[in-house]
C-alpha cells in the first residue's frame, strides 16, 4: 500500500523538504515538498539521490569491530552496548593513563548535529577538536564577531547590489540562495561576481571580476581606499559606530587602482568601475563565500576587509543590507551554544589545546574573549558564537601530536561523518597520524578511506531515519523522520550519549533521546517539535539597527576596524595583504618550474565534498576527476580533452582527467577535490585509491602557507604544471 511521508534531506547543509513516496515499506521515490517554508518544492540533483542513498549496498549498518592490521579490510560485527562498553572502557583507560587531552574529535561539514559531540568532549575534559573548520565558514564567523559582535546576514531578496565574492551557490545553494539572486537580478538589483572562474553567475553579472587567485584582500583594500578616498563611505556610521577609520585609512593607502590592477590580473578600471559600483549603491550585500576563507595567509584578513567594506559603507543590519543577530521570537530558542556545555571544560584543560599557542584567535584565547564581549548584548539578539565553529584545535598540531607523543601523548581519536584523509591537507601526514594512533573509532555511513584505518566503526543512519531542528536567526523547522532507522543505523546523538552515560557524564544527558532534546530547546517558545512540526515552521520578525539601543558586542561597543581583540592576542589589528608564499609573484623561481596557479575546492554537483562517490547515478554524472585548463594552455603543452594527466605541485602529483574550458584564466588551473574510488580494494596499501587523485596531496600545511591568526591553510592561490600521464 502507498504513502507518502514528509522528511528532509540533510545530503549537504539546508535541510530541504522531501516527500517520500513509500511502497511496501520502502522509500520508492522522492520528490521536493511544496509545503516546506523554505525549500517549497525545490531539489536539487544531490536530493534526488536519496532513495539510493538509503539503500546502497555499501552502507555500513553494523557496528564493526577491527581484526588484524589496520588497513587489513578485515571485521568483526558487534552490538551497540558490545560496542560502545569496549570503546568506553578503552578511552577510559587511556584517559587515566595519560590525561583527557589524549583523545582528539575530527569532524566535517554539517550531516550531523555537531553540539553533541562538543557536549561529550567538553565533558570528558580533552580540548582537541579539529577538523576543516579553519577554511570553511567558521573563520568568517569568528572575525565578524571579533569586529561587530555577530555574523552577518544577508538581506539579498531586498536590496540594490549583491556582491558574490568566492562564492558560486548555483553550485553549492541552488535552493536557498541561488533563486535569491537570480530575483535580485529581476528586482534590478546589480550583480559584481568576484571570482577567477566564469561561473554561470558570472554570465548573469554586470561586472565580473577574473581575479587572480589569493588576491582578493589586495582588491579589497583597493575598494576601501577608493570608497574613502571618493567619500562613498557612511560618514554619520563611521562616526559614530565604528573606531579605528583612520588607522584603516593609512592601511589602505598604498592601494592605488594601479597597483591593486598589477596584482590582480585586472585591469585598472576595473578595480575603480566596481568599488565605485558597491560603494555608491545602498543598500549592497557582500555574501561570503568558501573562496575566501581556503586562501591560506590571507584567509583571516580576507574576512576582515569584507567585514570593513560593509561597515564603513553603512550596509551593517539595515534592510536590504546585512542584518545582524536573531529574529524575535527565534532568538529564545536555546542554541547551539548552550547545548554544547562549554563551560565543563576546565580552564587548566583548555591551556592544553594544540595549535591555540601558534593561532591564538581560533583557539580558546580568541573564542573566549569574543564571548566575553557578546556579553553585553540580548542573548534573545545575539547568541554568543558557539564553539564547534569557532574554538577549534589545529588539525596539523593534532596530528603531530599523534605522531610523535610531543607535547602530550594524544592515543586516540573519534572521527563523526568526517573523512580527515580526503579533508585536511597534507595527506601522508594524516595518514601516518591515524596509523600511528592507538584507538580510532569512527561513526560513518559508508567505509571511507579513513573509516578503513579505524578500530571501531559506527552505523550512522540518514537524516530521513532520524529528526532535526533547522535553526537559522530568521526561522525554525521542524525536520521530521520520514522512517524507522534501518538495520542497527543510529543518529550521532545516540551515539554520543551511549559513549558519555558509560563515562560517568549520565546526570548531564538528561534527555534520553534528541527528540527529547529538541523539545527542551524549544520550551522557551511554548512548542515542541511535534507541534513544531504540525504549525509548519516557527518565522520571525526582522528587525534592524539595534546597535542604536545596544551597540555591538566588541571590547568598544562599537565596529572595530582596528580590532582590540585582533591587537590583544598579537594578530595584526587592521587589514593586511600578503602575497601566497607560492605564487607567479612570491617565487618567481619556483614559478618557472610551475607556472600554473592552481585552485581547488570548486563545487561540482552532485557531490558533496568527499561523498557521493559511491552512488552509481552520481558517478555517471561525474565518473571521473576533472582538471580544467584554457585550451590555449592545453595546445601548448600538447594536450588534449580527455587525457588522463598528472598534476604536478612541490608538494606532489595527482592523476585527473583533462576538461578544457576557457572559462578559466590560460595562466591557471582548477582541479577536483575531494576524490577517491570506493570501487578500487579496501585493503591497504590501496585504500580506495586515496592517494591517486585526491587534490589534498597537493596542498601544504606548513606555517609559512597558513594565516596566522588562525591557520586556514590554503587549496587555493598555489603553483602547479600539468603534463601527460604515463
Amino acid at each position: 500500500m502507498a504513502e507518502t511521508r514528509r522528511s528532509y534531506c540533510g545530503l549537504c547543509h539546508p535541510r530541504c523538504g522531501l516527500l517520500l513516496e513509500i511502497e511496501n515499506g520502502r522509500i520508492a521515490r522522492v520528490k521536493g515538498d511544496p509545503g516546506h517554508p523554505i525549500s517549497r518544492g525545490r531539489l536539487c540533483a544531490r536530493g534526488s539521490l536519496m532513495v539510493d542513498h538509503v539503500y546502497h549496498p555499501g552502507r555500513i549498518n553494523y557496528p564493526l569491530k577491527r581484526k588484524g592490521e589496520k588497513g587489513s579490510g578485515q571485521w568483526q560485527r558487534l552490538t551497540w552496548n558490545q560496542a560502545l562498553d569496549e570503546v568506553a572502557d578503552r578511552l577510559g583507560s587511556l584517559r587515566e593513563t595519560h590525561g583527557a587531552e589524549t583523545l582528539a574529535f575530527t569532524h566535517g561539514t554539517k550531516r550531523t548535529y555537531h553540539w553533541d559531540e562538543r557536549r561529550f568532549f567538553n565533558l570528558f575534559g580533552s580540548p582537541n577538536v579539529c577538523g576543516a573548520n579553519n577554511i570553511c565558514m567558521c573563520p568568517s564567523q569568528a572575525v565578524e564577531f571579533a569586529t561587530y559582535g555577530g555574523f552577518a546576514r544577508g538581506d539579498v531578496m531586498h536590496t540594490r547590489c549583491v556582491v558574490l565574492w568566492g562564492h558560486a551557490p548555483s553550485k553549492s545553494d541552488p535552493i536557498g540562495l541561488y533563486p535569491m539572486v537570480l530575483q535580485a537580478k529581476k528586482n534590478g538589483a546589480q550583480l559584481i561576481v568576484v571570482d577567477p572562474r566564469r561561473i554561470p553567475e558570472a554570465e548573469k553579472a554586470d561586472m565580473w571580476l577574473a581575479i587572480r587567485p589569493g588576491t582578493d584582500v589586495a582588491l579589497m583594500l583597493g575598494w576601501l581606499r577608493i570608497i574613502i578616498e571618493e567619500h562613498l563611505y557612511d560618514p554619520d556610521f563611521v562616526a559614530n559606530w565604528t573606531v579605528g577609520f583612520e588607522d584603516l585609512k593609512a592601511a589602505v593607502a598604498d592601494y592605488t587602482p594601479q597597483k591593486v590592477a598589477e596584482i590582480t590580473w585586472l585591469t585598472t578600471d576595473q578595480v575603480i568601475d566596481s568599488a565605485r559600483c558597491y560603494g555608491m549603491t545602498k543598500p549592497a550585500v557582500i555574501t561570503w563565500g568558501f573562496g575566501l576563507d581556503k586562501q591560506g595567509v590571507n584567509a583571516t584578513q580576507a574576512a576582515r576587509a569584507r567585514c570593513c567594506l560593509r561597515a564603513i559603507t553603512g550596509n551593517l543590519d539595515i534592510p536590504g543590507g546585512q542584518p545582524l543577530g536573531w529574529n524575535e521570537p527565534i532568538g529564545r530558542i536555546i542554541g547551539d551554544e548552550k547545548m554544547e556545555f562549554n563551560e565543563a571544560l576546565s580552564l587548566e584543560q583548555r591551556g592544553k589545546q594544540l595549535g591555540a599557542d601558534q593561532y591564538p584567535f581560533f583557539g580558546f584565547p580568541g573564542w573566549s574573549r569574543n564571548v566575553e564581549t557578546n556579553r553585553r548584548l540580548p542573548r534573545e539578539y545575539m547568541h554568543p558564537p558557539h564553539a564547534d565553529m569557532t574554538c577549534v584545535a589545529h588539525a596539523r598540531s593534532v596530528f603531530d601530536a599523534m605522531i610523535t607523543g610531543n607535547p602530550y601523548a594524544l592515543t586516540a581519536a573519534i572521527s563523526v561523518a568526517s573523512n580527515p584523509l580526503l579533508s585536511l591537507p597534507n595527506v601522508r601526514h594524516t595518514y601516518d597520524a591515524l596509523k600511528a594512533l592507538k584507538l580510532y573509532i569512527v561513526g560513518e555511513y559508508y567505509l571511507t578511506p579513513s573509516a578503513a584505518l579505524a578500530d571501531y566503526v559506527f552505523p550512522i543512519c540518514s537524516t530521513v531515519e532520524t529528526t532535526e531542528l533547522w535553526l537559522t536567526p530568521s526561522f525554525c523547522v521542524a525536520c521530521p523522520r520520514g522512517i524507522d532507522p534501518l538495520y542497527e543505523r543510529r543518529n550521532t546523538y545516540d551515539f554520543w550519549r551511549g559513549l558519555a552515560v558509560r563515562l560517568g557524564q549520565a546526570d548531564h544527558w538528561p534527555w534520553e533521546s534528541v527528540d527529547d532534546a529538541w523539545n527542551y530547546r524549544l520550551a522557551p517558545v511554548g512548542l515542541t517539535f511535534d507541534q513544531l512540526v504540525e504549525q509548519n515552521g516557527l518565522f520571525g520578525k526582522p528587525q534592524y539597527r539595534r546597535f542604536e539601543k545596544f551597540g555591538f558586542g566588541t571590547p568598544s561597543g562599537k565596529v572595530e576596524l582596528r580590532s582590540k581583540t585582533f591587537e590583544d592576542l598579537g594578530c595584526e589589528p587592521v587589514p593586511v595583504y600578503r602575497e601566497p608564499p607560492h605564487s607567479p609573484t612570491g617565487d618567481r623561481k619556483l614559478a618557472e618550474s610551475f607556472p600554473l596557479v592552481l585552485i581547488s575546492g570548486s563545487r561540482f554537483m552532485p557531490m558533496y565534498h568527499s561523498e557521493q562517490r559511491q552512488i552509481e547515478a552520481a558517478r555517471k554524472k561525474r565518473p571521473d576527476p576533472l582538471v580544467t585548463l584554457h585550451p590555449d594552455t592545453a595546445s601548448k603543452l600538447k594536450l588534449t580533452e580527455g587525457d588522463w594527466v598528472k598534476v604536478e605541485a612541490p608538494q606532489g602529483s595527482v592523476r585527473m582527467r583533462l576538461r578544457l574550458s576557457d572559462s578559466v584564466d590560460p595562466r591557471m588551473t582548477d582541479a577536483d577535490h575531494g576524490w577517491w574510488f570506493p570501487e578500487r580494494r579496501e585493503q591497504l596499501p590501496e585504500l580506495f585509491g586515496v592517494f591517486e587523485s585526491n587534490v589534498n596531496i597537493l596542498c601544504p600545511d606548513g606555517p609559512e602557507f597558513c594565516s596566522p591568526e588562525i591557520g586556514s591553510w590554503p587549496h587555493s592561490a598555489l603553483l602547479c604544471r600539468v603534463k601527460k600521464a604515463d
